[in-house]
């Protein structure tokens, strides 16, 4: 279900950011209101075929040690999968019509972003369960910060990045299906105190994307009505930092 929520959100982004007059407008003001530069700051800026591969492997050997080998292969699988899938979308199955005079290549879903997610979502898969709420924020954190930078810096739409989110999601949920049921945890069951602390960990980042979102939304509105793109980026960053959240929630769902 969780797959199917991801993969039918993915495509509304897809349909009103990329395929609607209204959304490429929004999102060219989007662009409009950033600062190009090709030499971003640190997370951003980390990112390289060596270093995401090695993180790819690091993940998966914590996930073998910590869950078995199962959780490990199907995090290389799921995790690869997401971020070559990315790619082939971007440059091969997707384009961008151009509805208005504004010829620009496709750039959905993001690339960046979707390794981001898959790291994050691959840091809660294979951390034991004791670990999973502190990981939960500081997934939500890496993800709302490179957000916020692949629009600041003028890298990526808004739907981009909703799209790698919804990718990244989508493709942990099915290797979550497809995992072993009989694999041999060798993490140590939470204790009464810890799955609390977990569960209100959750729930507050649960409130804190549902205001974020909401935020967001009253902030485009009156960017909207005042016709400031400055104000429609920031408020493309908040929905977006909201939107991370979410994600770093399901993943702490998809983790167990």
């Amino acid at each position: 279900m969780i797959a199917i929520l991801a993969a039918v959100t993915g495509g509304i982004a897809f349909a009103v950011g990329v395929g609607s007059v209204l959304g490429q407008r929004a999102e060219r003001s989007v662009l409009d209101a950033s600062e190009l530069t090709f030499d971003p700051p640190a997370p951003l800026g980390l990112v390289s075929v060596w270093t995401v591969a090695g993180a790819l492997i690091v993940i998966a050997l914590i996930a073998w040690a910590v869950h078995g080998l199962s959780r490990g292969v199907w995090f290389i699988v799921a995790g690869s999968a997401a971020i070559l899938g990315s790619q082939l979308l971007k440059q091969r199955l997707l384009t961008r019509p151009e509805l208005f005079d504004f010829d620009a290549p496709n750039t959905f879903p993001s690339g960046h972003m979707t390794v981001f997610a898959v790291i994050s979502g691959g840091l809660l898969w294979a951390s034991a369960p004791r670990w999973r709420g502190p990981i939960g924020i500081a997934a939500a954190v890496l993800m709302s910060i490179v957000s916020w930078q692949l629009l600041a810096f003028g890298w990526h739409r808004p739907s981009d990045v909703l799209g790698a989110l919804c990718l990244a999601v989508c493709a942990l949920a099915i290797a979550a299906v497809f995992r072993l049921p009989n694999e041999t945890s060798r993490a140590q069951s939470p204790g009464p105190a810890i799955a609390s602390m977990n569960a209100i960990i959750g729930a507050v980042i649960t409130v804190a994307a549902v205001v974020l979102i909401l935020g967001a939304l009253v902030l485009s509105l009156w960017a909207a009505r005042s016709r400031s793109d400055e104000q429609l980026l920031l408020a493309g960053q908040f929905a977006l930092i909201g939107a991370s959240a979410v994600t770093a929630r399901t993943f702490l769902a998809l983790a167990r």
